[in-house]
């Protein structure tokens, strides 16, 4: 039993591979800073409920989604404290995550639709 705290098996495995490293950027980074501008676009501009900027949030959602997927089959998937994920961290990001999502996308159509109309 290895009981280094700075092993691979206590920190997770190493990504090796680009695509992971883009697939874990994607759902770590990137695709929260692009819903977070896609939500204030939807709700600065008040355009109705299926605009361009909706699809762009859901392709943004489901490449976060895919993203993890990625990273999980990869055999490499860590949580964001570096320990290795399992199968139940990514259903419980998949059940947080499309919840939250459309909870965000209804309010800022809300609000930008009606509210400050």
């Amino acid at each position: 039993m290895n009981s280094d705290p700075n092993s691979a098996s206590a920190q997770g495995a190493q990504i090796t591979s680009l695509g992971v490293l883009g697939a874990r950027l994607t759902w770590v980074l990137l695709g929260p800073v692009a819903i977070a501008g896609i939500a204030w676009g939807i709700l600065s501009s008040g355009s109705g409920w299926l605009t361009a900027l909706d699809a762009a949030f859901a392709v943004v959602i489901g490449l976060m989604l895919l993203g993890r997927w990625i990273e999980h089959r990869s055999g490499t998937a860590t949580t964001l404290t570096g320990q290795p994920a399992t199968v139940a961290h990514f259903r419980r990001y998949v059940v947080i995550l499309v919840p939250a999502a459309a909870a965000v996308w209804a309010v800022a159509n809300l609000v930008g639709n009606h509210v400050l109309r």
